[in-house]
């Protein structure tokens, strides 16, 4: 194989796919690419067992072949050229990089003992854009488990119909829910014309998701097969293995029959939850994080944490309706609901210190997002 490059077509096709390079180091087969040059051009794989990108990256093919390179050495080789690239695999299993007067010589290995990919047969797909894709991923994917011991709560969930797309997380303390209306636009392939398009995608493919998404007023199709998803952008796939088994009934865990609401800007609490952080993280020996209260009494919510050594107190105009009531959270974890929100204001919800806050629009009729967080239990001598 023999094949001119541009050097920066390809970084630009070798970044992505260092995310499919499996980590683990078990097996040195996984730590590398495949590259393919074909009468249809050049190609390039990387698969990790669970996720892999098939990319097209552009190339002069002087003579046709496939072998397989380290990835991470490959890259950075790469990475240190001058210019253009001449990939040339020779005898003895070394292949060389040339540019201009530079040269390097990596040893590479038989395209045969690349492991089987999976073979994706569409069942759905769906389009819509990178934009929508990128802010309801952004949004949602902070509640999603990790290591939890029900496999569907590592991932998220999609349901997708013609005109919608709705992502839930949940990961047994918080919940996240973004909806979106719009142009989406759905193909059933292989099943009934009226089946929504239902998958779970693990956290870790989701964040290889969001790197593909750079140009929001974009187009980007998603193709669901029985046990695999794919995402289409320009010259590069990626596929992921989705999580099997239904996604838990998360309507039983919404709160009800709130007892006290209020309206709030979202950067006035985000900003003093931020402030907060800095005494709840704050580690002493010996001693569990401080958790943060939230004070509802009339129009002002107050928000306070105490700690051995220090003590964080701020108030926050809202307009309150119901009983005064005394909560406590986990900072971050509510911290991490009001950092993902994108507008102005919201209605917080609650009915007991011990039930869950609910974070939602302000107009009634809106199902754009739906949050809620449970809380942690305040000592008396909070």
């Amino acid at each position: 194989m023999k094949v001119i490059f541009s050097r920066s077509d390809l970084i630009e096709a070798l970044t992505p796919a260092l995310g499919a390079i499996s980590p683990k180091r078990e097996n040195s087969i996984l730590e590398c690419l495949k590259i393919k040059a074909d009468e249809n051009g050049v190609h390039i794989y990387s698969y990790d067992n669970e996720k892999g990108y098939n990319i097209d990256v552009e190339g002069e093919v002087i003579r046709q072949g496939s072998c397989l390179v380290n990835a991470q050495r490959f890259y950075g080789m790469v990475r240190n050229m001058p210019s253009d690239i001449t990939f040339e695999c020779g005898d003895n299993m070394m292949a060389a990089l040339t540019s201009e007067s530079s040269r390097y010589d990596i040893q590479y290995l038989d395209a045969k003992l690349y492991p089987n990919t999976p073979e994706i047969n569409a069942r759905q797909s769906f389009t819509l854009t990178q934009g929508q894709l990128k802010d309801i991923i952004n949004q949602t994917s902070f509640a999603i488990g990790e290591n939890n011991m029900r496999l569907q709560l590592n991932g998220a969930y999609f349901v997708v119909d013609n005109g919608y797309i709705r992502v839930v997380a949940l990961d047994g303390l918080r919940f996240a829910e973004r909806y979106i209306e719009g142009d989406i636009v759905k193909d059933n392939i292989d099943v009934a014309i009226d089946t929504e398009v239902r998958f779970i995608i693990p956290k870790k493919s989701l964040a290889e998701v969001v790197k593909l998404l750079e140009e929001p007023d974009e187009k980007i199709t998603v193709i669901k097969a029985r046990r695999h998803v794919m995402f289409k952008v320009k010259n590069v796939t990626f596929y992921t293995s989705t999580i099997d088994g239904d996604y838990i009934d998360y309507s039983r865990f919404i709160p009800k029959n709130e007892t006290t609401t209020a309206t709030a800007k979202v950067a006035d609490i985000r900003e003093s939850l931020e402030r907060a952080l800095f005494i709840t993280e704050y580690k002493e020996s010996g001693r569990m994080k401080s958790p943060v209260k939230l004070t509802f009494d009339g129009n002002v919510l107050a928000v306070s944490s105490v700690s051995s050594t220090n003590r964080f107190y701020d108030e926050i105009p809202v307009l309150m309706e119901g009983s005064e009531l005394e909560i406590g959270f986990n900072c971050k974890m509510l911290l991490d609901t009001f950092r993902a929100l994108d507008c102005e204001k919201v209605k917080l919800k609650l009915t007991t210190p011990l039930s869950a806050i609910a974070i939602t629009p302000v107009d009634e009729d809106d199902k754009s997002f739906y949050y809620f967080t449970f809380p942690v239990k305040i000592t008396e001598s909070f």
